[in-house]
């Protein structure tokens, strides 16, 4: 075969060859990627909505909890199904976003009560209210109920006897569907039956051989064919999420692809018979050292030979290997820095629990990731009528107080919107004044519980470095994922303030105060300093509870304890003890402070009638408390000791006449007037 021959040959196979293994192995490679990414997205999203799911369940519990503890243990004892369906009623009526169904039964399973939000499942399909029989065997037995995911809780006597139980739970509907997070599509499915499902063609059919939950398997859904995993809301055999993913269809080889390559073969062969023998051996290393590099051999090199043209070639291969080999280096260090910020950030989304810690390796983070110089993280005001600076890197400036609405940030945090500056059209807000000043901005909302809960706001100081839409949609959809962490650190703050407070009168639950008792009973005792204890009961109170019912009585306990918080310190530690009994904490105060202070509480709650809010027919009530006092260590060197001295001086004020004052173990240490005229409140 001669040159000519061997060389169109030669230029037929580079130019056909590493094309069409290159479009056969794009075409595997990209199937392969997009099956992978359909599988992660799957995965994260089912561990987001096993999340938001257990989340939501919780809220529940928490409501059946505490029903459980402040209202069925007197309604279960009485048997009074009027009163049951009263509380759970009013209970679920309140603002409320934690539960949709509340039940009360007694401990034989009789219903009591019950009050339903009305579900949204699929058309014709059979999740509906249940019957009180249902009910009552899913409190007793443990059935589950078709639509419906219950947390129950047990109401005991202190015997350990029960005498019910309290449920409450949310429906597995197209309302909890609409707020589970999923890439693709989503449904509800209860023994194969859709309930509700964010495609209205697969909530007209049926969804069988589902796969475990955790279990990635290709499924046919509406005609489709989709990657799917499902979730579990409930117990294994109970409701299941099912999420689903379309499959990537299959790449095919453009038929203009192979309108190219015939008139390349054509060509190359033309050329290589055209040239001589004397540009073979230079064609030859060039294509020695273009094999090279393709295969990943960035530090080849060729040396200029063969004429002008060939040198040329030389050249361009030779810089073409250099700016290769810089850029694969940027984007190793591009690679390794982005791994190493989202290792960091994801450390920290999901294990801490400090929001100043969280909040600065979101902005950190963000920056690093967006290759930009500076970053703010807004978040609102107590009032939720402007903006300050929780969290800022590079700005190198006080930032006052944006207004909601005024400048990117207010604006971003009215309407919710992400938004990018310069951008196209016209609809970007002007900044303000008192936000940091850069060419490039992005804004973005972080989004929790179905309201802004700030603003992460990213800037670019590089007049030739805008950032671009993509740059928008990474920061979004990072926001996304910082959001719920922030939005978990702000629920974990929240339960551990309820955790510790009194859910009526919003005061130091007991619990509490016997930690800070002990705390400043040990401080006292260490660095010999005074410290006081009072008990307030209110007079004749079981009186307002008999005449005008407990509704009446727990206004007039939530005004007492704001008259008494208002009487006291800020170092003071006011709590409800039980019932109608109130515990003061005075800590640097000696007895006859404590006596003092005890007079200006008894004077403040006696002052005026308490208005009754709930009940239009009750006229003002008058109020009035018997206080006993106890110093340590004087009456008592432990909290229980000086608890029973200060509850003995009390109900020796009782006995001298109420409304007044009694100093534990001294005599005629009693202040303050008779008992007022009036409805008062007795004990």
């Amino acid at each position: 075969m001669g040159l000519r021959a061997r060389l169109a040959l030669f230029f037929i196979a580079i130019t056909v060859i590493p094309l069409a293994v290159a479009v056969i192995v794009l075409q595997l490679q990209l199937s392969e990627r997009l099956d992978n990414v359909a599988q992660r997205e799957l995965i994260a999203s089912a561990a987001a909505s096993r999340t938001a799911a257990d989340a939501f369940r919780a809220r529940a519990a928490d409501l059946a909890t505490d029903v459980a503890e402040t209202n069925a243990a007197r309604v279960l004892t009485s048997g009074d199904a009027a009163a049951a369906e009263r509380v759970v009623t009013r209970r679920l009526r309140a603002p409320n976003d934690r539960a949709q169904i509340l039940v009360m039964a007694d401990s034989d399973g009789r219903i009591l009560g019950s009050h339903f939000a009305a579900p949204r499942f699929a058309d014709g399909r059979s999740g509906t209210v249940p019957s009180d029989e249902e009910l009552a065997a899913a409190l007793k037995g443990g059935e589950d109920i078709t639509g419906a995911l219950l947390e129950v809780r047990e109401v005991m006597r202190p015997s350990r006897r029960r005498l019910g139980w309290v449920a409450a739970g949310i429906w597995a509907d197209q309302g909890l569907l609409e707020r589970l997070p999923y890439p693709g599509g989503g449904a509800v499915v209860v023994d194969g039956e859709v309930l509700a499902a964010s495609d209205p063609a697969v909530a007209e059919g049926s969804a069988d051989d589902l796969p475990a939950p955790g279990e990635i398997a290709q499924l046919r859904l509406a005609g489709t064919s989709v990657k799917a995993t499902t979730v579990a809301l409930g117990d294994e055999d109970g409701a299941r999420l099912l999420l689903w993913h379309t499959a990537a269809p299959p790449l095919r080889l453009p038929g203009a692809l192979l309108g190219l390559l015939v008139p390349a073969v054509l060509l190359a062969a033309a050329v290589g018979w055209v040239l001589a023998s004397g540009v073979v051996a230079p064609v030859e290393r060039a294509a020695r050292v273009a094999r090279s590099v393709a295969a990943g051999d960035l530090d080849q090199t060729l040396e200029p030979s063969g004429g002008r043209e060939l040198g040329a070639l030389a050249g361009a291969l030779n810089t073409m290997s250099a700016e290769l080999r810089e850029r694969l280096a940027q984007l190793e260090a591009s690679r390794d820095q982005l791994r190493q910020s989202l290792s960091r950030l994801g450390q920290t989304l999901s294990s801490s629990l400090d929001l100043d810690r969280t909040l600065a390796v979101v902005v950190e983070t963000a920056i690093e990731t967006l290759s930009a110089n500076r970053g703010l993280l807004w978040l609102f005001t107590p009032e939720r009528d402007a903006l300050y600076v929780k969290v800022g890197r590079g700005v190198g400036q006080t930032v006052a107080r944006l207004p909601v609405g005024s400048g990117l940030a207010g604006h971003v945090a009215r309407v919710g919107v992400a938004f990018r500056i310069p951008a196209d059209g016209d609809s970007v807000p002007f900044p303000s004044d008192d936000e940091p000043s850069a060419p490039h901005k992005l804004a973005v909302p972080m989004v929790g519980r179905g309201r802004v809960l700030g603003v992460l706001t990213i800037l670019g100081d590089d007049p030739e470095r805008p950032f671009s839409q993509d740059d928008l949609d990474t920061l979004r959809s990072f926001a996304a994922q910082a959001s719920v962490a922030m939005e978990n650190v702000m629920l974990h703050r929240e339960a551990q303030r309820l955790s510790v407070t009194d859910p009526l009168t919003v005061l130091w639950n007991f619990r509490y105060f016997q930690l800070q008792a002990d705390r400043e009973m040990e401080s006292a005792a260490r660095f010999e300093r005074p410290l006081s204890l009072l008990i307030i009961d209110l007079d004749h109170f079981k009186t307002v509870n008999d005449r005008f019912g407990h509704q009446v009585g727990d206004d007039v306990l939530v005004e007492v304890a704001r008259r008494i918080q208002a009487a006291t310190r800020v170092p003071d530690v006011v709590a409800r003890y039980g019932g109608e009994e109130f515990v003061v904490l005075l800590p640097g105060t000696g007895l006859a402070g404590a006596v003092s202070t005890s007079e200006r509480i008894r004077a403040a709650v006696s002052a005026s009638k308490v208005t009754i809010t709930t009940a239009r027919d009750v006229a003002p009530l008058s109020v009035t408390c018997s206080i006993g006092v106890a110093e340590h260590p004087r009456h008592g060197t432990t909290v229980a000791g000086l608890l029973r001295s200060a509850d003995a001086a009390m109900y020796l004020a009782k006995t001298q006449g109420r409304d007044r004052v009694v100093g534990a173990g001294i005599d005629d240490s009693s202040v303050g007037g008779p008992v007022g005229g009036g409805e008062a409140a007795r004990r």
